[in-house]
């Protein structure tokens, strides 16, 4: 459980920085897809309240 939670929280951290250097860059898009983004925060809310259904 602990391995997954890292892994996910480093991939949502990894998007937070993608976007941030993106809007710095001056691009208006978000270079993350959003339904992935949506999935990972999602699961990581789960491992976060461990309610993995």
């Amino acid at each position: 459980m602990n391995l997954t939670y890292r892994k996910l929280a480093m991939l949502e951290k990894d998007f937070i920085a993608k976007e941030e250097a993106a809007k710095i860059e001056g691009f208006y898009a978000s270079p993350v897809d959003k339904d992935l983004q949506d999935r990972v925060s999602f699961l990581l809310n789960q491992v976060r309240t461990q309610t993995i259904v």
